[in-house]
């Protein structure tokens, strides 16, 4: 073996080392999205008596952390919110604010009024995963579905009979038990 093959095939491990160590690495060395909301989270989800790695889970199962995405449905921003949702949230609360549909891409906007509805849907329904329902498939086809016997057999759990909200229900709840994981319990 020559002197020059024996320099190329140690140049060539150590790119092959280096390159696995980068991408052994490259998880931490990616920006974690949910930093950039973690502090408005946690308050509003306080403020709102919220786990806070819930609603990390509903924005990542919503809009993966992008603050400017819009549904097929017009819902905007990090939780996905509609103005006539919104509306809902603030006549519940006897809040006189007046918001545009462009103040919904705002995420401080974004994430108080999205943990005021989820908390809103959490009292009135009482289960997670059927507050978590009417998040996704709307609060009116909840309460017809707990009514009929077909999709609810005690009128507080449902079996939705959406496919989208099923897997909605269940994507939520792995993100949480990953949040959870990772923050441990922040309630």
């Amino acid at each position: 073996m020559g002197k020059h093959y024996k320099r190329f095939l140690f140049s060539l491990l150590g790119v092959f080392i280096l390159a696995g160590g980068l991408l052994l690495l490259r998880p931490y060395l990616e920006k974690d999205p949910t930093l950039d909301y973690k502090d408005t989270v946690f308050y509003y989800a306080w403020k709102y008596d919220l786990d806070p790695t819930l609603v990390l889970a509903v924005i990542k199962t919503e809009s993966n952390f992008n603050p400017n995405a819009t549904s097929s449905a017009n819902a905007r921003g990090l939780m996905q919110i509609t103005k006539d949702t919104l509306k809902w949230a603030l006549f519940r609360e006897g809040e006189k604010a007046d918001y545009s549909e462009e103040d919904l891409y705002d995420p401080e906007i974004n994430i108080r009024y999205g943990c005021l509805i989820l908390s809103l849907l959490k009292e009135e329904f009482q289960d997670t995963d059927t507050a978590l329902a009417a998040y996704n498939a709307g609060r009116g086809n909840v309460i017809k579905w707990l009514k009929d016997s077909r999709f609810s057999k005690d009128g507080v759990i449902i079996a939705t009979p959406y496919r989208e909200t099923n897997q909605y229900i269940k994507k939520v709840n792995k993100y949480h038990a990953q949040y959870q994981k990772m923050l441990g319990d922040a309630k």
